[in-house]
C-alpha cells in the first residue's frame, strides 16, 4: 500500500536493507540449533532450519558484511550479492551454514560493530530472491557463535512494503548483539539494539534533523509524514502528527518529556516548520518525566584498603562512579595477596638412617620467625649404604653368528642382601661367514654383440646371512652376425619401394651381402616412386594446391594439369572426397601416408 518511488540507487539498498514489522523486543526466543560439531573461532555460522527457506540443488546463502570501518579508504562495503560474501548450501539442506570471513580477505577488527544480512538465493546466481534477515549487530566477539531466525518478521527501515526475518546470536546478549534498533521509512520502531554510542533519543532526535538518499534528501520524519499523515484519514494506516510521534516515542521507550525537548532543539524545529507539524504535551499519551539515566563510568578508585599480615589477606574496594551523576555505579571487594613470612633457620626432623637396600629419610622445615607458622616442608633421602661385592658370575650367554654378535651379563651381587650391584653386559666375537656357490649379478657386467665381446660378473655370497664374499669377471665371446634375407619390395606409382638385402636379427645393421661384410643405410635401399604422392598437379610437390585441384576436378571445373595416378591416396581404387580429406590432414600434419597405410593395409 505504501509504495515508494525511489531513485536507482534506492533501487540497490533495498536489496542490502533488512524489513521488520514489529515493535522492540528485549530479546530472542530460545530457538533449537542444529548440530554441527565443534564451532571454528574464526568462522560466522547462520541455522537456516529456523528460517522456513526450502532449498534446492543450487540454493546458497549470502553473509552481507557492512557497516563498522567498511566505509573507509581501507574498508569498502561489499557489493549486496558479492560472490566473496557467499556461503554456499549443499543440495536439500537446511542446517547450519557456515562462512569464515578472514579467507575472502575481509578483515574485522576487534572491539568494531558491523551489521550482517543472511540472504537466501534459490537459483545460486547471488540474487537475494528467497528470503532475508534483518539487518543483526555483531562484533569480533560473535566469531565462532551461531545466529538464528526466532520467526519475528520485521519491516525494512528503507521500503515498509519488504519483510525480514529477525535474526539473534545464540548464547549472546540481544541488547548488544541483536537486531539493529531503527524507525522506518513510515514511522515504525523496529529491532532492539542502538548502534554503539547512540541512545533512542540520539535515534528519535536524527529521524527528524537527518535527510537521506534513501528518502530522495528528506529527513525519515518527513517521509513518514507524507505516507502516514497527508493521506486520507479514513484510509488504513493514517495517523495524525500527534499519534505518529508517541508512538514513535511509545516504541523506543521515550516519556513526553525527552520528546518536548527533543521537539524543541532548533535544527528539530526548523524541520518540523516546513511541515506546520504539532504536537501537544498535555495531548501526550507517553508517561511524564525524563527517561532512564545512562551512567557514564569513571576510572575505578580505591577505598578501604587494608594490608595484609603474612598470616591475614589485607582487602580493598575498588569502584566506580559515575562521571556525571557521581553515583556509585559497582563496587567489588579485592585482595592483596599475604604479606611474605620471615623464615628461621632450616632444621631436621624425622631422621632415620640407610641401609644397604633402603634409603633413609629426614624432613628439611622452616618455621616463620614472626607467626612460627611453617613455611615449608621437604622430605630429602640419605645415601644407601654401601654393598658388600662378591664376585661376578656370568648370566644370559648367547652364542654368536657371521651376523650377529653373541652377548653376556656379567653380574655382581651384595654378599650381604643378595641385591645386583652392577650389571654389565658383554660380547663375543663374530663367526666366519660359510661360502656359497658363484652366481651371476645381474646388475653388473654387459652382453657381448654380434662383433664385440660382453662381460659378466659372478658373486660368492655366505650361505647363512648372504654378505658377498668375492666378485669375478667372466668374458663372454662375440657371436657374430645373424643374418635374414629381405627381399626386393618394387616401387609404385606413389610409393617407394625397397632393394632386396640381409639384415642382422640381432643387431638390426643392414648388408647389401650374405656375409656381413658391405653394411648399408636404410635410405639407400630405396627404390624412388614414380610420382610424389598426392602431387595431382604434377609440380613435383605435394601442398594446399595439391588440395584444391583434386576438389576442383571432383566438382568437374578445368585444372590446367590433373595426374589421375597419384590422386588415389587413401589406395581404395576410387578417387572422391576421402582422398582430399586425407591430403587436407596429412597438410596439417594430423597425420602421415604411413600411418594411413599401417592403419588401412589390406587383409
Amino acid at each position: 500500500m505504501f509504495k515508494k518511488i525511489l531513485s536507482a540507487l534506492l533501487a540497490v539498498m533495498m536489496l542490502v536493507s533488512v524489513l521488520s514489522v514489529a515493535v522492540v523486543t528485549s530479546g530472542a526466543a530460545e530457538v533449537p540449533v542444529a548440530s554441527i560439531g565443534d564451532l571454528d573461532e574464526e568462522t560466522l555460522y547462520f541455522d537456516s532450519s529456523t528460517t522456513g527457506w526450502e532449498f534446492g540443488a543450487k540454493s546458497k546463502v549470502a553473509f552481507y558484511i557492512f557497516g563498522g570501518d567498511f566505509n573507509d579508504d581501507d574498508h569498502k562495503n561489499l557489493p549486496w550479492g558479492s560472490k566473496k560474501a557467499l556461503g554456499t548450501a549443499v543440495a536439500g539442506m537446511d542446517g547450519v551454514i557456515s562462512f569464515k570471513p578472514a579467507a575472502k580477505g575481509i578483515v574485522l577488527n576487534e572491539g568494531v560493530q558491523y551489521k550482517i544480512i543472511f540472504g537466501f538465493s534459490t537459483g545460486g546466481t547471488g540474487a537475494i530472491d528467497g528470503g532475508q534477515t534483518y539487518d543483526l549487530f555483531f562484533t569480533t566477539d560473535c566469531l565462532g557463535k551461531v545466529a538464528y531466525c526466532d520467526g519475528t518478521e520485521y519491516e525494512n527501515p528503507v521500503d515498509s512494503s519488504k519483510k525480514a526475518l529477525a535474526a539473534y546470536w545464540k548464547d549472546m546478549d540481544s541488547s548488544e548483539y541483536g537486531p539493529v534498533l531503527a524507525i522506518s521509512s513510515i514511522g515504525n520502531v523496529v529491532g532492539t539494539c542502538p548502534e554503539k554510542g547512540k541512545t533512542p533519543y540520539d535515534i528519535f532526535v536524527e529521524f527528524f534533523t537527518e535527510e537521506k538518499d534513501d528518502f530522495q534528501n528528506k529527513t525519515g520524519y518527513q517521509n513518514a509524514h507524507k505516507y502516514k499523515c497527508e493521506i486520507d484519514p479514513t484510509s488504513l494506516g493514517y495517523k495524525t502528527e500527534q499519534q505518529l510521534i508517541d508512538d514513535i516515542g511509545a516504541g523506543l521507550g521515550l516519556t513526553k518529556d525527552d520528546v518536548k525537548t527533543a521537539l524543541e532543539d532548533e535544527e528539530v524545529l526548523a524541520k518540523l516548520e516546513e511541515l506546520g507539524c504539532s504536537w501537544s504535551y498535555d495531548d501526550s499519551t507517553l508517561p511524564a518525566g525524563q527517561s532512564g539515566h545512562t551512567h557514564t563510568p569513571g576510572e575505578p578508585v580505591i577505598e578501604n584498603d587494608h594490608d595484609s599480615t603474612c598470616t591475614v589477606q589485607g582487602s580493598y574496594d575498588e569502584v566506580i562512579y559515575c562521571t556525571e551523576c557521581k553515583e556509585e555505579i559497582s563496587r567489588e571487594t579485592k585482595y592483596h595477596d599475604l604479606a611474605p613470612h620471615t623464615a628461621g633457620d632450616p632444621t631436621i626432623e624425622n631422621d632415620h638412617a640407610s641401609t644397604c637396600t633402603v634409603q633413609g629419610s629426614y624432613d628439611e622445615v622452616t618455621y616463620c620467625t614472626v607467626c612460627k607458622g611453617e613455611i615449608s616442608r621437604e622430605t630429602k633421602y640419605h645415601d644407601l649404604a654401601p654393598h658388600t661385592a662378591g664376585d661376578p658370575t656370568i648370566e644370559n650367554d648367547h652364542a654368536s653368528t657371521c651376523t650377529v654378535q653373541g652377548a653376556y651379563d656379567e653380574v655382581t651381587y651384595c654378599t650381604v642382601c643378595k641385591g645386583e650391584i652392577s650389571r654389565e653386559t658383554k660380547y663375543h666375537d663374530l663367526a666366519p661367514h660359510t661360502a656359497g656357490e658363484p652366481v651371476q649379478d645381474m646388475m653388473a657386467g654387459y652382453p657381448a654383440t654380434c662383433t664385440e665381446d660382453g662381460l659378466k660378473v659372478m658373486v660368492t655370497r655366505c650361505t647363512e646371512c648372504g654378505e658377498e664374499l668375492d666378485r669375478q669377471d667372466v668374458t663372454i665371446k662375440a657371436e657374430g652376425h645373424k643374418l635374414n634375407f629381405v627381399p626386393e619390395v618394387p616401387a609404385t606409382a606413389t610409393k617407394d619401394g625397397v632393394k632386396a638385402h640381409y639384415a642382422c636379427e640381432n643387431c638390426d645393421k643392414l648388408f647389401a651381402d650374405a656375409d656381413g661384410t658391405q653394411e648399408v643405410t636404410a635410405e639407400s635401399l630405396v627404390i624412388p616412386a614414380q610420382f610424389v604422392r598426392g602431387d595431382v598437379n604434377n609440380d613435383g610437390t605435394f601442398d594446399a594446391n595439391d588440395v584444391t585441384t583434386l576438389q576442383r576436378v571432383l566438382v568437374e571445373l578445368d585444372v590446367p594439369v590433373y595426374n589421375e595416378v597419384v590422386a588415389d591416396v587413401t589406395g581404395d581404387g576410387v578417387i572422391d572426397a576421402r582422398d582430399v580429406t586425407l591430403m587436407q590432414r596429412v597438410i596439417v600434419k594430423m597425420t602421415t601416408w604411413e600411418a594411413w597405410d599401417a592403419k588401412h593395409q589390406p587383409t
